[in-house]
């Protein structure tokens, strides 16, 4: 039996994650799939971390978006690093991530809760950073049906969910 040996990205300072965000954004972001029916490209970021847990979650949204438009990966931006916030997520708080920026529909966060309990949760966290919510079931307990779907999707766009939003 053979073994993989796990790859680990290097660890950087923040003067080299700095110099990266200077670069041009086109220069910050690479090729990582091209949707063969509508030429969408799915572009990521150098500092996106490829082998964290949600990755997988993350990649196949922006691949489902690339269907209709062109999607970035975002990197997890620190909060220090001010400039380089500045050019990635214009408009977005200091402490803010959002996973994806679209084309069309702005920025994205990918949220993939393990239990149906923490849906309305993730997607008013998702909310709060100023994204659009995407909710997958791909780490999900069990399995939900297309009447708990909708129940969620009322409770997650109700006037009472909303008002707690804004308090």
């Amino acid at each position: 039996m053979t073994h993989r040996a796990k790859y680990t990205r290097p660890k950087l300072t923040p003067a080299q994650k700095e110099a990266i965000y200077a670069l041009p954004l086109a220069k910050q972001f690479s090729i990582v799939h091209i949707d063969t029916e509508s030429g969408f490209v799915v572009y990521q970021h150098q500092l996106v971390d490829d082998q964290a847990p949600d990755y997988g979650q993350i990649l196949a949204v922006a691949k489902a978006y690339a269907a209709e438009t062109d999607c970035w990966i975002n990197p997890i931006v620190n909060k220090s690093a001010r400039e380089g916030r500045k050019r990635l997520y214009p408009g977005i708080e200091d402490n803010a991530n959002p996973d994806l920026t679209t084309a069309k529909y702005g920025y994205i966060d990918v949220k993939s809760p393990f239990s149906k309990s923490n849906i309305i949760s993730n997607a008013n966290d998702a909310c709060k950073q100023g994204a659009i919510a995407v909710i997958t079931d791909l780490a999900l307990d069990e399995k939900l049906k297309h009447k708990q779907i909708i129940q969620i999707a009322k409770k997650i766009l109700s006037d009472s969910n909303r008002n707690h939003l804004e308090a």
